[in-house]
């Protein structure tokens, strides 16, 4: 799949992983809206989109020194296990400004951070000051990072998609976070 602009809807790109949960749900609502969504991948028969792009093997090393740049905040182990997985998302970063994530935030050392493989994410997003926005499914909120206190704020509204996003978030996507979704290409395009 060529990154060329293809006449969607006001030229705005949804870059996700195609993985199941929260980055299917926003390529799905993507095509409802009529929004060119670009499903990263690297050497895996699981990933099923027909929005693929498969990595090159140079794309891939890029990816690697983002997710271990990130890894100096997160400090996550077994990280090798899920580097294809992991290398992906740099790019769902990269060509994207703002990111909207679907997930739960956890505490570690009295800070607080996005949950699982969206937190590697969401921090490869802080590390290159994109645009960062957390719907907390379990407090049904949605949050931005903001970068003067260095932490997650509570947003007062919906926030809106004003240009090439990232949408990604928990295959344990809820009735909550789907809602949040829909609520936000409603707020957005409608």
């Amino acid at each position: 799949m060529s990154l060329k602009n293809c006449n969607f809807k006001n030229n705005i790109r949804c870059h996700s992983g195609g993985a199941e949960g929260a980055d299917t749900y926003f390529e799905k609502i993507s095509t409802e809206y009529n929004i060119q969504t670009i499903a990263y991948s690297y050497q895996t028969a699981y990933h099923t989109s027909v929005n693929k792009y498969e990595l090159s093997e140079k794309e891939y090393i890029e990816g690697i020194a983002h997710v271990n740049t990130a890894n100096e905040t997160l400090k996550k182990y077994r990280l090798k296990s899920y580097l294809k997985l992991y290398a992906r998302c740099w790019f769902q970063v990269k060509n994207a400004e703002q990111i909207f994530a679907m997930s739960t935030f956890i505490q570690i050392e009295n800070k607080q951070f996005v949950k699982g493989g969206t937190g590697v994410t969401v921090q490869m997003a802080i590390d290159n000051h994109k645009e960062v926005f957390v719907f907390e499914q379990e407090l049904n909120q949605w949050f931005y990072w903001d970068y003067s206190d260095k932490k997650f704020s509570l947003l007062s509204e919906i926030p809106k998609i004003t240009t090439d996003f990232a949408g990604i978030g928990s295959r344990s996507i809820n009735e909550k976070g789907i809602k949040a979704i829909e609520s936000l290409f409603r707020k957005t395009f409608q």
